[in-house]
């Protein structure tokens, strides 16, 4: 199974956005750990990743997508995007691959943590895309499919 594409709005590799958790798990096999939360205090909008340590990669999937997988995040230097390798870059570099690649429109958010106080994150909205760097290395890249609107998703064929 081929893996290490990652295909903004689709998916990686053989795995697409819209698959069923059972689905996943045909291709993957079990996860390393399966973990269950809600974004807000509501338990109406519940998700739940699994999480491929060997992989470096997890997936995610939302209840209001009718358990459908939606996120997809990896942090191996192993995985490229648009054919190139993005983990373990420095901001300049990615910004600078990122204009190479015609990607604009970015959004700029810090997102210091205890753990992480130098974190920021790099998003394309166009592209569904999000790079978070760490000490100003890319060390996860985050995606999702396209939305047209907040509630209405474009399911990749």
């Amino acid at each position: 199974m081929e893996l290490k594409d990652i295909k903004a709005g689709e998916g990686l590799g053989d795995i697409k956005f819209g698959m069923t958790r059972s689905q996943v798990k045909k291709l993957l096999g079990e996860p390393s750990e399966i973990e269950k939360f809600s974004y807000s205090d509501s338990d109406e909008d519940l998700s739940e990743s699994f999480h491929y340590d060997e992989l470096e990669l997890s997936v995610g999937f939302d209840e209001d997508a009718e358990w459908r997988l939606v996120t997809l995040a990896v942090s191996s230097p192993d995985y490229e995007f648009m054919n190139k390798k993005l983990i373990g870059i420095d901001r300049d570099s990615l910004l600078a691959t990122l204009e190479e690649l015609g990607i604009k429109n970015l959004e700029y958010e810090n997102d210091p943590s205890e753990d992480s106080p130098e974190s920021i994150l790099i998003t394309s909205k166009d592209k569904g895309i999000t790079f978070w760097l760490e000490d100003n290395v890319v060390s996860e890249i985050q995606w999702g499919p396209i939305y047209i609107n907040e509630e209405t998703i474009i399911w990749p064929n």
